[in-house]
Protein backbone atom coordinates (compact mmCIF):
# COMPACT_ATOMS: atom_id res chain seq x y z
CA UNK A 1 0.00 0.00 0.00
CA UNK A 2 2.76 2.46 0.97
CA UNK A 3 4.78 1.57 -2.16
CA UNK A 4 1.74 2.20 -4.36
CA UNK A 5 1.15 5.55 -2.65
CA UNK A 6 4.77 6.56 -3.23
CA UNK A 7 4.64 5.53 -6.90
CA UNK A 8 1.47 7.58 -7.43
CA UNK A 9 3.03 10.63 -5.77
CA UNK A 10 6.18 10.17 -7.88
CA UNK A 11 4.09 10.00 -11.07
CA UNK A 12 2.34 13.29 -10.23
CA UNK A 13 5.68 14.93 -9.50
CA UNK A 14 7.11 13.59 -12.76
CA UNK A 15 4.27 15.18 -14.74
CA UNK A 16 4.95 18.48 -12.96
CA UNK A 17 8.69 18.24 -13.76
CA UNK A 18 8.02 17.49 -17.43
CA UNK A 19 5.67 20.46 -17.75
CA UNK A 20 8.26 22.66 -16.02
CA UNK A 21 11.01 21.47 -18.37
CA UNK A 22 8.81 22.25 -21.36
CA UNK A 23 8.76 25.77 -19.95
CA UNK A 24 5.09 26.45 -20.57
CA UNK A 25 3.73 27.98 -17.38
CA UNK A 26 0.20 28.01 -18.82
CA UNK A 27 0.30 24.18 -19.06
CA UNK A 28 1.49 23.99 -15.45
CA UNK A 29 -1.34 26.27 -14.36
CA UNK A 30 -3.80 24.11 -16.29
CA UNK A 31 -2.48 20.92 -14.66
CA UNK A 32 -2.78 22.45 -11.18
CA UNK A 33 -6.25 23.72 -12.11
CA UNK A 34 -7.29 20.20 -13.19
CA UNK A 35 -6.10 18.72 -9.88
CA UNK A 36 -8.01 21.31 -7.83
CA UNK A 37 -11.15 20.88 -9.91
CA UNK A 38 -10.99 17.12 -9.22
CA UNK A 39 -10.46 17.81 -5.50
CA UNK A 40 -13.48 20.10 -5.36
CA UNK A 41 -15.65 17.65 -7.32
CA UNK A 42 -14.77 14.82 -4.92
CA UNK A 43 -15.27 17.04 -1.86
CA UNK A 44 -18.75 17.99 -3.08
CA UNK A 45 -19.40 14.28 -3.63
CA UNK A 46 -18.61 13.64 0.04
CA UNK A 47 -21.30 16.19 0.86
CA UNK A 48 -23.72 13.96 -1.10
CA UNK A 49 -24.32 16.54 -3.81
CA UNK A 50 -25.54 15.43 -7.22
CA UNK A 51 -24.35 16.76 -10.58
CA UNK A 52 -26.72 19.73 -10.64
CA UNK A 53 -26.00 20.68 -7.03
CA UNK A 54 -22.28 20.65 -7.85
CA UNK A 55 -22.69 22.87 -10.90
CA UNK A 56 -22.93 26.28 -9.18
CA UNK A 57 -19.94 25.80 -6.81
CA UNK A 58 -17.85 24.42 -9.68
CA UNK A 59 -18.84 27.39 -11.86
CA UNK A 60 -17.82 29.84 -9.13
CA UNK A 61 -14.50 28.03 -8.80
CA UNK A 62 -13.95 28.26 -12.58
CA UNK A 63 -14.70 31.99 -12.66
CA UNK A 64 -12.50 32.83 -9.67
CA UNK A 65 -9.69 30.64 -11.01
CA UNK A 66 -9.70 32.71 -14.20
CA UNK A 67 -8.27 35.60 -12.17
CA UNK A 68 -5.06 33.64 -11.65
CA UNK A 69 -4.78 32.89 -15.37
CA UNK A 70 -5.14 36.56 -16.30
CA UNK A 71 -3.08 38.18 -13.56
CA UNK A 72 0.45 37.47 -12.33
CA UNK A 73 0.17 39.49 -9.13
CA UNK A 74 -1.99 38.64 -6.15
CA UNK A 75 -4.55 41.37 -5.55
CA UNK A 76 -6.78 42.13 -2.59
CA UNK A 77 -9.35 39.52 -3.61
CA UNK A 78 -6.80 36.71 -3.61
CA UNK A 79 -5.32 37.92 -0.31
CA UNK A 80 -8.82 37.95 1.17
CA UNK A 81 -9.42 34.35 0.05
CA UNK A 82 -6.07 33.25 1.52
CA UNK A 83 -6.80 35.00 4.84
CA UNK A 84 -10.22 33.35 5.07
CA UNK A 85 -8.63 29.97 4.42
CA UNK A 86 -6.06 30.45 7.19
CA UNK A 87 -8.85 31.46 9.57
CA UNK A 88 -10.75 28.32 8.57
CA UNK A 89 -7.82 25.98 9.31
CA UNK A 90 -6.49 27.62 12.47
CA UNK A 91 -9.77 28.63 14.16
CA UNK A 92 -12.71 26.71 12.70
CA UNK A 93 -11.25 23.28 11.93
CA UNK A 94 -10.06 22.58 15.52
CA UNK A 95 -13.63 23.36 16.66
CA UNK A 96 -15.09 21.14 13.93
CA UNK A 97 -12.78 18.26 14.88
CA UNK A 98 -13.60 18.70 18.56
CA UNK A 99 -17.35 18.64 17.79
CA UNK A 100 -16.93 15.74 15.38
CA UNK A 101 -19.28 17.34 12.86
CA UNK A 102 -18.53 19.26 9.66
CA UNK A 103 -20.51 22.09 8.08
CA UNK A 104 -23.63 21.10 6.16
CA UNK A 105 -25.84 22.75 3.56
CA UNK A 106 -24.74 25.94 1.83
CA UNK A 107 -21.97 26.57 4.38
CA UNK A 108 -20.44 23.19 3.60
CA UNK A 109 -20.65 23.81 -0.16
CA UNK A 110 -18.94 27.17 -0.13
CA UNK A 111 -16.36 26.17 2.46
CA UNK A 112 -15.26 23.57 -0.09
CA UNK A 113 -15.05 26.24 -2.82
CA UNK A 114 -13.12 28.63 -0.55
CA UNK A 115 -10.53 26.09 0.57
CA UNK A 116 -9.97 24.62 -2.89
CA UNK A 117 -9.70 28.06 -4.47
CA UNK A 118 -7.23 29.29 -1.84
CA UNK A 119 -5.05 26.23 -2.40
CA UNK A 120 -5.13 26.81 -6.17
CA UNK A 121 -3.99 30.42 -5.73
CA UNK A 122 -1.29 29.41 -3.24
CA UNK A 123 -0.02 26.62 -5.51
CA UNK A 124 0.40 29.07 -8.40
CA UNK A 125 2.15 31.53 -6.08
CA UNK A 126 4.59 28.78 -5.06
CA UNK A 127 5.20 27.75 -8.69
CA UNK A 128 5.93 31.36 -9.64
CA UNK A 129 8.71 31.25 -7.04
CA UNK A 130 10.17 28.20 -8.79
CA UNK A 131 9.48 24.51 -9.16
CA UNK A 132 11.71 23.55 -6.23
CA UNK A 133 9.96 26.13 -4.06
CA UNK A 134 6.66 24.41 -4.84
CA UNK A 135 8.25 21.00 -4.32
CA UNK A 136 9.52 22.00 -0.86
CA UNK A 137 5.90 22.70 0.19
CA UNK A 138 4.68 19.35 -1.11
CA UNK A 139 7.54 17.58 0.66
CA UNK A 140 6.59 19.09 4.02
CA UNK A 141 3.16 17.52 3.65
CA UNK A 142 4.27 14.18 2.22
CA UNK A 143 7.15 13.78 4.70
CA UNK A 144 4.66 14.42 7.51
CA UNK A 145 2.21 11.91 6.04
CA UNK A 146 4.78 9.16 5.46
CA UNK A 147 6.68 9.60 8.73
CA UNK A 148 3.43 9.73 10.74
CA UNK A 149 2.29 6.52 9.05
CA UNK A 150 5.58 4.68 9.72
CA UNK A 151 6.03 5.98 13.28
CA UNK A 152 2.41 5.20 14.09
CA UNK A 153 2.76 1.65 12.78
CA UNK A 154 5.97 1.00 14.73
CA UNK A 155 5.52 2.99 17.94
CA UNK A 156 1.88 4.07 17.96
CA UNK A 157 -0.06 3.43 21.17
CA UNK A 158 -2.11 6.54 21.96
CA UNK A 159 -4.94 7.28 19.54
CA UNK A 160 -5.04 10.84 18.20
CA UNK A 161 -8.72 11.02 17.23
CA UNK A 162 -10.25 7.54 17.60
CA UNK A 163 -13.77 8.60 16.60
CA UNK A 164 -12.55 10.26 13.41
CA UNK A 165 -9.54 8.23 12.28
CA UNK A 166 -8.76 5.26 14.55
CA UNK A 167 -5.39 4.47 12.93
CA UNK A 168 -3.81 7.88 13.57
CA UNK A 169 -1.70 8.13 16.71
CA UNK A 170 -0.09 10.85 18.82
CA UNK A 171 3.27 9.11 18.34
CA UNK A 172 2.73 9.44 14.59
CA UNK A 173 2.36 13.21 14.97
CA UNK A 174 5.62 13.34 16.95
CA UNK A 175 7.30 11.38 14.17
CA UNK A 176 5.97 13.84 11.57
CA UNK A 177 7.22 16.82 13.58
CA UNK A 178 10.68 15.31 14.03
CA UNK A 179 11.00 14.37 10.34
CA UNK A 180 9.98 17.83 9.16
CA UNK A 181 12.37 19.58 11.54
CA UNK A 182 15.17 17.45 10.08
CA UNK A 183 13.92 18.33 6.59
CA UNK A 184 13.96 22.03 7.52
CA UNK A 185 17.60 21.76 8.62
CA UNK A 186 18.49 20.13 5.29
CA UNK A 187 16.63 22.80 3.30
CA UNK A 188 18.36 25.62 5.16
CA UNK A 189 21.78 23.97 4.81
CA UNK A 190 21.38 23.54 1.04
CA UNK A 191 19.46 26.81 0.44
CA UNK A 192 16.37 24.96 -0.79
CA UNK A 193 12.76 26.12 -0.98
CA UNK A 194 10.57 28.33 1.15
CA UNK A 195 12.36 27.53 4.42
CA UNK A 196 15.56 29.17 3.20
CA UNK A 197 13.64 32.30 2.14
CA UNK A 198 11.76 32.43 5.44
CA UNK A 199 15.04 32.10 7.37
CA UNK A 200 16.53 35.03 5.44
CA UNK A 201 13.45 37.12 6.21
CA UNK A 202 13.26 36.11 9.89
CA UNK A 203 15.42 33.66 11.89
CA UNK A 204 15.98 29.97 12.66
CA UNK A 205 13.51 29.92 15.54
CA UNK A 206 10.61 31.22 13.44
CA UNK A 207 11.43 28.75 10.65
CA UNK A 208 11.11 25.82 13.05
CA UNK A 209 7.97 27.33 14.58
CA UNK A 210 6.45 27.64 11.11
CA UNK A 211 7.45 24.06 10.24
CA UNK A 212 5.74 22.83 13.42
CA UNK A 213 2.59 24.79 12.56
CA UNK A 214 2.63 23.56 8.96
CA UNK A 215 2.97 19.96 10.15
CA UNK A 216 0.07 20.33 12.59
CA UNK A 217 -2.12 21.94 9.92
CA UNK A 218 -1.18 19.05 7.63
CA UNK A 219 -2.51 16.66 10.28
CA UNK A 220 -5.69 18.73 10.64
CA UNK A 221 -6.23 18.68 6.88
CA UNK A 222 -5.98 14.91 6.96
CA UNK A 223 -8.32 14.58 9.95
CA UNK A 224 -10.84 16.99 8.46
CA UNK A 225 -11.11 14.90 5.31
CA UNK A 226 -11.35 11.72 7.40
CA UNK A 227 -14.32 13.29 9.19
CA UNK A 228 -15.96 14.16 5.86
CA UNK A 229 -15.52 10.57 4.68
CA UNK A 230 -16.83 9.17 7.95
CA UNK A 231 -19.96 11.32 7.68
CA UNK A 232 -20.39 10.24 4.04
CA UNK A 233 -19.75 6.59 5.07
CA UNK A 234 -17.10 6.03 2.37
CA UNK A 235 -13.50 4.82 2.48
CA UNK A 236 -12.12 7.08 -0.28
CA UNK A 237 -13.17 10.32 -1.93
CA UNK A 238 -12.61 8.83 -5.39
CA UNK A 239 -10.84 6.05 -7.28
CA UNK A 240 -8.59 7.76 -9.84
CA UNK A 241 -5.26 7.47 -7.99
CA UNK A 242 -3.88 3.97 -7.17
CA UNK A 243 -3.02 3.57 -3.50
CA UNK A 244 -4.82 6.77 -2.51
CA UNK A 245 -8.35 6.68 -3.86
CA UNK A 246 -9.12 10.13 -5.20
CA UNK A 247 -7.31 13.41 -5.70
CA UNK A 248 -8.75 14.76 -2.46
CA UNK A 249 -7.33 11.73 -0.63
CA UNK A 250 -3.86 12.55 -1.98
CA UNK A 251 -4.01 16.31 -1.50
CA UNK A 252 -6.17 16.65 1.65
CA UNK A 253 -3.26 18.06 3.65
CA UNK A 254 -1.72 20.00 0.75
CA UNK A 255 -4.80 22.19 0.33
CA UNK A 256 -4.55 23.09 4.01
CA UNK A 257 -0.81 23.79 4.14
CA UNK A 258 -0.31 25.70 0.86
CA UNK A 259 -2.47 28.75 1.78
CA UNK A 260 -1.03 28.82 5.31
CA UNK A 261 2.56 28.95 4.03
CA UNK A 262 1.69 31.59 1.42
CA UNK A 263 0.08 33.70 4.16
CA UNK A 264 3.08 33.27 6.47
CA UNK A 265 5.77 34.07 3.90
CA UNK A 266 3.94 37.12 2.50
CA UNK A 267 3.31 38.33 6.05
CA UNK A 268 7.05 38.81 6.66
CA UNK A 269 8.05 39.97 3.17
Amino acid sequence: MLITRLFTAAALLLITFILALIGNFFLLKTFIFFIHTAILWEWLGLLNKNFFQKSLPISIFFLCSAIAFEKNDYDLFISFIINLSVFFWIILVPIILYRGKTFSGVLGLYSAVLITLSSFYASLWALENGLFYFLSILLVVWIADTSAYITGRVLGKKKLAPKISPKKTIEGVYGALFANIVFALICIEFHFGWMEEFKQLTNFFLVFLLVIWATLISVMGDLFQSLLKREAKVKDSGSLLPGHGGFYDRFDAVIAVCPFLMFSVKLVQ
